[in-house]
């Protein structure tokens, strides 16, 4: 990959490649944050699916394999245990290992530093249980929050968003690495929240319209794999597309508490 090329989209989309202990500079809007990490899937669409499509299918094919959703026929409303499964497959298995791989490529690229698919996906698998253990911590305790007082699971997802960030960028740990993420949070809490919105509308929107396409389809052959091959492509879509921009995100409130530690 040419890492020269994909450190000038970032400079010039106002991301400032940096080398060594060099300051950067990071956009500070939700629409230039968006428009950065869209350029960077877009233009380097070919890495992403590289370290996408593998993890979607390996994990969508033996989860639909184990539920019999592959043979079964149409359903609009899945048991809740189905379900249960899928998201546990998705947000413990597919979503970690994208996002500890592309945390690290934007982290490379941003630094102009060579980069190497079998590194990345070497590396994920090599922090995965790390980065599982702060992912489940951060769910568990979100969804307890939740469930007892929507405000501290709310507050609790915002400030602990980043662990993964943490563990691969930064090399933290556990407990480490929620303390870094709800210390880089602290003061941008609302700006955080904002960007989490607006990057998941922006992700709702192809997965929206991948959903209505497919379901017609589903419905018509009456085979609920198609409904699976729809859920993987979404997956495809947003899973990196929410990778890139919170890891983008992630270095911007570093840098600026970086700079604020050596006023």
């Amino acid at each position: 990959m040419r890492t020269g090329a994909a450190a000038a989209r970032l400079a010039a989309d106002g991301v400032h490649a940096d080398s060594g202990g060099c300051t950067t500079v990071m956009p500070v809007t939700v629409g230039q944050l968006l428009r950065t990490a869209l350029n960077l899937y877009r233009h380097n669409l070919r890495l992403v699916l590289v370290v996408t499509v593998p993890i979607v299918a390996i994990v969508t094919v033996l989860t639909g394999l184990g539920l019999g959703e592959l043979s079964a026929r149409f359903n609009p409303g899945p048991p809740v245990r189905d379900a249960e499964i899928d998201f546990a497959a998705l947000e413990l298995v597919t979503v970690p290992l994208i996002s500890a791989m592309l945390a690290r490529w934007v982290f490379l690229t941003r630094r102009g530093e060579h980069i190497d698919v079998a590194d990345l996906v070497a590396n994920a698998l090599e922090v995965f249980p790390a980065v599982l253990l702060v992912i489940v911590l951060w769910l568990a305790v979100s969804i307890l929050g939740f469930v007892s007082l929507i405000v501290p699971g709310v507050y609790v997802f915002v400030s602990w968003y980043f662990v993964v960030q943490a563990v691969v960028i930064d090399g933290d740990r556990g407990f480490a690495a929620i303390s870094r993420s709800a210390a880089l949070v602290r003061g941008h809490w609302w700006q955080s929240a904002l960007v989490g919105i607006g990057f998941r509308l922006a992700a709702f929107v192809p997965q929206g319209l991948i959903v209505l396409a497919f379901t017609p389809v589903a419905r018509s052959t009456n085979s609920y794999a198609v409904v699976v091959v729809a859920a993987a492509l979404t997956s495809v879509v947003a899973v990196p597309f929410l990778a890139i921009g919170a890891t983008l995100y992630y270095l911007e409130l570093r840098d600026a508490a970086g700079s604020a530690a050596t006023v």
